[in-house]
């Protein structure tokens, strides 16, 4: 069974069109019941059983959440963010080697801003095959291009306020050359490709992620021929600055590598 995706967006190389429209069958769930209603705009992904849609992406990743409790409950006390001290930018770490960062929702000083710190770190990077690329719909357009599969994991550290719906440190991959690989955003699971979910407690007012829980997550990437995904970056890009100069990791971010 096909269902429609769209690409689109930033390229990195000529070979890429500006817009993809893809079918692929889902060959994997991810697990949870239903999600409260306040938090579903926030989740930012579709059920399990929604049909995969990939586009590049300029905008934040959301964060898939899994079911309350049928009981209500109140959520362990936050630990305030911002305890540890965030990873210098520039720095370059090996593959699993963990970099401290952070992400916020809301406007700074108001009763609904939230912050939270995270151990980061990539894991590695997998190469696929075009073979993975061909259901795709117009597949034609991807002849020679090998997606890449990067694997990071997130432990949440801190959190300002219980609560849920922050953004995702986000990862990118980089070809040989250090610049951007294009990115494809996935709705939904691929089979060497998933992401998972932090624990969460509590309902309604209450519901919030649990600080000290992880997830694994993944990201594609597509590489042309003779070229290679070889490393990925941390740009603080879901940490919103009150001046955006003041991000100092966009011309200097974290690197992971071999």
């Amino acid at each position: 069974m096909k269902d429609l995706a769209h690409v689109g967006g930033k390229r990195t190389m000529a070979a890429l069109g500006t817009g993809i429209a893809l079918s692929m069958a889902l060959t994997g769930c991810l697990g949870g019941g239903s999600k409260p209603a306040a938090e579903e705009s926030a989740a930012g992904q579709q059920e399990s059983t929604a049909p995969l849609q990939t586009r590049a992406s300029s905008e934040r990743g959301g964060e898939d959440v899994k079911s309350a409790p049928a009981t209500k409950q109140a959520p362990k006390e936050a630990v305030p963010a911002g305890a540890t001290k965030l990873t210098e930018p520039g720095t370059s770490l090996k593959f699993g080697e963990v970099a401290y960062t952070h992400s916020n929702t809301g406007k700074a000083g108001s009763e609904k801003y939230k912050e939270a710190g995270y151990e980061t770190k990539v894991t590695k990077i997998v190469a696929g095959s075009e073979a993975d690329l061909a259901a795709l719909k117009d597949s034609a357009k991807f002849a020679g291009q090998t997606p890449y599969y990067v694997f990071s994991e997130v432990t949440l550290t801190s959190l300002s306020k219980p609560g849920a719906g922050l953004g995702d440190p986000r990862i990118t991959g980089h070809l040989k050359d250090g610049t951007e690989a294009q990115k494809l955003i996935v709705f939904g699971t691929m089979a060497d490709c998933k992401t998972g979910s932090f624990d969460t407690e509590g309902e309604d007012d209450t519901f919030s992620y649990v600080v000290g829980s992880s997830k694994d997550m993944c990201s594609v990437f597509l590489a042309p021929a003779g070229d290679a995904v070889t490393t990925a970056s941390y740009d603080d890009s879901n940490f919103s600055y009150e001046n955006y100069k003041d991000n100092k990791y966009r011309q200097n971010p974290v690197t992971w590598g071999k």
